[in-house]
């Protein structure tokens, strides 16, 4: 029998290829008919061998010292091992791979680097050498798939995408395993409260992220604030009423620091006559938001709900498995022309409450085409509902508010600019000159879409009256003015001052950081772009990629670099004495704090992508900036000795938050650092490893994946078992005692993440003698425990 063998990326996705290709079989860890098998890899099933793998620990020693660096495997020298908890789909992987049976092979899993890695490291260990096919789709509904199946791409069309994603593999090692280890050996110490070692994790987007976070408050701490004042007057008009601000005609942006200054123009000005020499009214437009990328979804949905980055990829995640969404790990806002025949189908899907009246408008309208909507796409295009009607009443809360914003945003561009009447009146008074704006509404087009007060939001975070760029005070500005009416007035009009009135104000230091502003500053590699076209025109240079940067974000959280105060976050003593150090002791390494330097790194990485680079050149560049940093350290060494930094304060309730929500997701943080700290959480790749599920907000913690089939374990009253029990997988330990012990949830969670619980002391023989042993797994598929007395 000749078959296609089709590897996804988890249970989940797998389920979705059968459901649309009619396969209904299935096996300890497949799916199959006559036609297909389909597989799935749970996330990353390999992991990069330790440094300790490329050492002769003989003669360096087992302890982190300077003299053991740095390790720089060749790129064809780089060793994976298989995760212990995944070996048994590996090795079903593996099966299939070299089966006669298969005759052609399809890559079905994430359509972007990180999906492409993690079924090209099974590919490479198995050299599986099969006619390759690439399933590339923005969605999971039944139509995208078919339309996939029907138009693969040959393997060769995604070499720089496998090329790309060793790339970024290769150098989060380098620099993370070695400047962690090289960093700590200087700079680290004894954690005599958490009984552990104060691990100085270095990575190289997490490092650059955290110079952000530490500029902006020196920013704030050397910040001296100004004293100024501002002049309004109230005049009247035979037409009205209306007031103005002083300004200065020869000098647009200038502010009065004097108080003299003020009073003498309020007192020259006070009960004068005035007159009119400027009186303009003009219609304005402006055009509906663009279409959501991830990092502007994150943005308003941090602002609007306080989700956090990591929790909005977390819904977004759950609403793309349950087909509600597009492919949400894109940095995109346009989409391509090929899918305008298509958009009144994602249009029809939405014809329910409470969108159905916006939606039966939005089709008196035609298809939306211009450049705003429709244009040059990255690997995926904007995220949009698809043409699955979503029965929102079944989704949690969150995950309902979110696709609430994505549904809204979709609608808003079918429908015409909102139009304004905006006036400027400038008045001269006792030769001083006032301003007065006002902006009525006279269209609401796209905003209609929109609660009125929300309308706001969206405009504020992107748009543009007439094409021009608008920066945040132009946008407060316009805030201010709306709804404000002024008189008919006409130029050469007069008109009589009736108050003059000075307000006292001071500048304000900059803002510190809110998750949702740090994820614009990364993208944008610490540049201030507020125009939304042309930060999509910019798009390439920044820290991470879209995937990944929340759980950048979460790490220095976990890591006590950070910390969370309400919405904004604030580096802390640990990740403050890093900074400053690498910037004014260490300057070869302060291109880890360079985020125009990382952001290189990355332009560089998408010229692997594009095949415009050779991979070998791009980690050559790594491995001389490692050397570098890692000479200086030495010459450090000798110069100062060892010098700890400041350790990690005690977690807040907001850091414990942030490590129960990052054991649901497992997203790639770019950085291999913490895989050295045998204390801290391993950084395992950049997809769920624990499959659709494990995004969802409600329902039983999941205590880790299934070994049967990568889905969530939960408890239960009797035992342990497999979530995905309804769709037939039968794993389940039962909490039938065990020589007098009862497995733990915690005992749990360690043998489905490592393979083995803790030392259990007091287990009774059936003689009553007491012996202690940890539990290890005999047939882990079928739940089958055994005792293990190595306890190493």
């Amino acid at each position: 029998m000749e078959r296609i063998l089709i590897i996804a990326e988890k249970p989940a996705q797998a389920r979705e290829y059968a459901a649309a290709l009619g396969v209904k079989g299935k096996g300890q860890g497949w799916l199959e008919n006559d036609q297909y098998v389909i597989t799935w890899c749970i996330g990353h099933l390999l992991e990069l061998e330790r440094p300790e793998g490329y050492m002769d620990l003989e003669h360096v020693g087992k302890r982190w010292s300077l003299k053991r660096l740095p390790v720089l495997p060749a790129v064809d020298s780089f060793r994976r091992t298989i995760k212990s908890q995944t070996r048994q789909q590996f090795q079903v992987l593996q099966k299939w791979l070299k089966s006669s049976e298969i005759t052609q092979v399809i890559c079905g899993t994430d359509a972007d680097r990180e999906g492409q890695l993690l079924f090209q490291e099974v590919w490479d260990l198995v050299g599986c050498t099969k006619p390759l096919s690439r399933l590339w789709i923005s969605s999971l509904t039944r139509e995208a798939i078919l339309e996939g199946m029907n138009q693969l791409r040959p393997g060769q069309a995604v070499e720089g995408l496998s090329a790309a994603g060793n790339g970024r593999a290769f150098a989060d090692w380098d620099f993370g395993m070695n400047l962690t280890e090289g960093f700590t050996s200087l700079f680290g110490s004894f954690d005599t409260v958490r009984k552990k070692p104060n691990v100085v994790s270095i990575g190289r987007v997490q490092t650059p992220t955290l110079a952000l976070i530490v500029r902006r408050e020196w920013e704030i701490e050397q910040f001296v604030a100004e004293t100024y004042f501002e002049i309004s007057a109230a005049f009247s008009a035979e037409q009205g009423q209306y007031t103005g601000r002083w300004f200065d005609p020869a000098q647009e942006n200038r502010r009065l620091t004097d108080r003299e200054t003020a009073e003498h123009i309020a007192a020259r000005t006070q009960g004068q006559p005035g007159k009119i020499i400027r009186a303009e009214q003009k219609k304005v437009s402006e055009a509906p938001p663009l279409l959501f990328d991830l990092t502007s979804l994150t943005v308003t949905a941090s602002r609007r709900f306080g989700f956090s980055a990591e929790k909005v990829l977390e819904l977004a995640q759950s609403l793309y498995d349950k087909k509600a969404i597009t492919y949400p790990r894109t940095d995109c806002a346009y989409l391509p022309a090929d899918m305008i025949p298509k958009l009144p189908a994602h249009l029809k899907a939405l014809r329910q409450e409470p969108y159905q009246e916006n939606v039966d408008e939005a089709m008196t309208y035609s298809v939306p085409q211009n450049k705003r909507v429709i244009n040059t796409i990255t690997a995926h295009h904007a995220i949009i509902p698809t043409t699955e009607t979503v029965h929102l009443n079944k989704l949690p809360e969150a995950e309902r508010q979110l696709f609430d914003l994505i549904a809204r945003r979709f609608l808003a561009v079918w429908f015409p600019p909102a139009w304004y009447q905006q006036t400027e009146i400038v008045t001269e008074a006792a030769q001083e000159h006032f301003r007065s704006k006002g902006r009525i509404l006279l269209s609401s087009g796209w905003k209609m879409v929109y609660d009125f007060e929300d309308a706001q939001d969206p405009q504020a975070e992107s748009s543009g009256t007439t094409g021009k760029t608008r920066r945040k005070n132009k946008n407060r500005e316009n805030q201010q003015e709306e709804n404000t009416e002024l008189p008919a007035v006409s130029q050469g009009d007069s008109v009589q001052t009736t108050e003059v009135r000075i307000d006292e104000k001071s500048t304000k230091p900059p803002k510190r950081f809110t998750q949702g502003d740090l994820l614009k500053a990364m993208e944008s590699a610490g540049k201030q772009i507020e125009d939304d076209v042309l930060r999509q025109q910019l798009k390439g240079k920044g820290l991470g990629t879209v995937a990944t940067r929340p759980a950048i974000i979460e790490n220095l959280l976990q890591r006590g670099y950070i910390r969370q105060e309400q919405k904004t976050l604030r580096p802390t003593e640990k990740g403050t004495q890093l900074i400053s150090l690498i910037q004014n002791r260490l300057p070869h390494a302060a291109l880890l704090i360079s985020a125009e330097m990382t952001g290189q790194l990355e332009y560089d990485l998408a010229q692997v992508e594009k095949g415009e680079l050779a991979l070998e050149k791009y980690m050559s560049e790594v491995e001389e900036a490692v050397i570098r940093i890692i000479n200086e350290l030495r010459a450090y060494e000798q110069k100062y000795g060892k010098t700890p930094l400041a350790q990690a304060p005690a977690r807040s309730a907001r850091s414990a938050e942030s490590a129960k929500s990052s054991k649901k997701v497992h997203t790639s943080s770019e950085d291999q650092s913490d895989q050295t700290d045998k204390s801290a959480k391993k950084t395992k790749g950049a997809k769920e490893e624990n499959g659709s599920s494990a995004a969802r907000e409600s329902g039983p913690e999941k205590l880790g994946p299934c070994p049967r089939c990568g889905e969530g374990v939960i408890e239960g009253n009797k035992g342990y078992g497999c979530s995905n029990w309804k769709s037939g997988c039968g794993f389940v330990v039962w909490k039938t005692p065990i020589c007098g012990k009862t497995l733990s949830q915690a005992q749990m969670k360690s043998l489905l993440k490592k393979g083995k619980t803790p030392l259990i002391k007091g287990f009774k023989s059936k003689s009553g003698k007491s012996f202690n042993a940890c539990l290890v797994w005999e047939d882990a598929a079928n739940g089958k425990l055994k005792f293990a007395f190595n306890h190493d």
